[in-house]
């Protein structure tokens, strides 16, 4: 099971990665070719609105999640006795869960509704349609990471409660 969810993980991360490349070439090359040459890339701002942004913020949750890059206030948890800062984390956790979950409920509802949609693109015909599942996923990997990482939360060795955030790693 734990090999499923890595690969699964690791799918996500790569398309993000890849969503994020691909945005900053066709932002970059359509850039170009409206000041150098006066012929921008039709559709590469929808393109880039509706698709590639979207999967990069929602599909990169997980790496998020695991790399401590959420925000979190600690200052008054950490000054707690270690009871007190226990039932804390599982406040915190337990709305953190809630929150994803209830966030995953509406954009799957959002998601399902829009596949019976065919609106386009403005400039291109392209659905739009297929971009709004790429929220519900992100959503759904973060909800599995943090249901795994259940069994972590009384010790506050939960990814939630990481100390350390991404630039602390040498």
């Amino acid at each position: 099971m734990s090999r499923v969810l890595s690969r699964l993980e690791q799918a996500s991360i790569f398309v993000a990665v890849l969503a994020t490349g691909i945005m900053m070439l066709l932002t970059s090359t359509d850039a170009l070719m409206r000041y150098a040459i006066n012929k921008p890339i039709l559709g590469a701002y929808e393109i880039t609105e509706k698709y590639l942004m979207v999967a990069a913020i929602f599909l990169g949750f997980t790496y998020a999640y695991r790399g401590g890059a959420f925000i979190r206030v600690t200052f008054l948890v950490d000054m707690l006795p270690a009871p007190l800062k226990v039932a804390a984390n599982w406040f915190s956790y337990i709305v953190s869960l809630a929150c994803c979950g209830l966030l995953l409920y509406a954009t799957g509802l959002q998601a399902t509704q829009s596949l019976g949609d065919a609106t386009t693109m403005a400039t291109l015909p392209i659905l739009i349609g297929p971009a709004q599942l790429f929220a519900p996923l992100g959503f759904l990997g973060l909800l599995v990471l943090l249901l795994v990482d259940v069994k972590r939360v009384s010790s506050g060795e939960a990814l939630l409660f990481s100390q350390e955030s991404p630039t602390d790693k040498s």
